[in-house]
């Protein structure tokens, strides 16, 4: 039985079993792109780490973190300006499957936040897709949970665009309710205070469906008076006929 299995039968700690150490943007995004859910999606990082195989160094698990994107994100937590640099997002989180359900996972993160707290880092905020989980992880790493992001709708054209600027009454597309996010932070600096309350930690079973077609695959533009295909389900905007039975 080697190191990983003995860890996974919890015969050894963690510590026994893996090192972490900063790694280039590169290595994090094949290596994310490969067993994130997210796949190749882009994302920021400006400092990523890796858990790996202390007996023969295969990389095996990868944290990655960035500035916090969008011109009220920093306002929005802490009231600082976006030239902040002292408050990290935590981007993507990956592990390789054969260390699913083990706290490998916890480790990495956990002393991930451990290396950056050494380089003046005060805090660490994340979010969760709330139609896909609730952030177990983030409750086990003790972060703090501050309730779900404001509600708010993307609207989706036939061409493939996304929230086009300008006016959107003439052009045919849907407007589908995004998919809110939980939002957790691990402050590690107290004298840093966050705008927003915190509340007790959603539930394993409070995952949010989509309110977005209901399953069918279609969705009804009232504008138009017409019915198109759900982007979010479906992956694009098409103008159907409904079956009518």
């Amino acid at each position: 039985m080697n190191n990983i299995e003995n860890f996974k039968q919890r015969l050894v700690k963690a510590k026994d079993v893996f090192f972490i150490k900063q790694i280039d943007k590169n290595t994090a995004y094949n290596f994310v792109k490969t067993y994130h859910y997210l796949g190749d999606a882009k994302f920021f990082s400006v400092f990523s780490f890796g858990l790996f195989d202390i007996t023969n160094s295969e990389l095996v698990g990868v944290a990655t973190f960035a500035n916090p994107q969008g011109i009220t994100a920093l306002k929005g937590w802490f009231n600082l300006t976006n030239q902040d640099k002292t408050v990290l997002e935590l981007t993507r989180l990956a592990m390789k499957p054969m260390l699913n359900g083990t706290n490998a996972t916890s480790y990495l993160l956990g002393n991930s936040i451990k290396l950056l707290k050494k380089i003046g880092i005060r805090a660490v905020i994340t979010l969760a897709t709330s139609d896909r989980h609730v952030g177990s992880i983030y409750q086990v790493c003790n972060f703090k949970y501050y309730g779900l992001t404001d509600a708010k709708t993307d609207f989706f054209t036939e061409d493939g665009r996304v929230n086009p600027r300008g006016q959107t009454k003439d052009i045919q597309g849907v407007w589908i309710p995004r998919p809110r996010k939980h939002r957790y932070a691990f402050i590690i600096d107290h004298n840093l205070i966050c705008n927003y309350k915190q509340e007790p930690y959603p539930k394993k079973d409070n995952i949010k469906k989509l309110e977005c077609c209901n399953g069918t695959g279609m969705v009804f533009d009232k504008r138009f008076k017409k019915w198109f295909t759900c982007p979010r389900c479906i992956g694009h905007v098409e103008s159907v006929c409904p079956k009518i039975e």
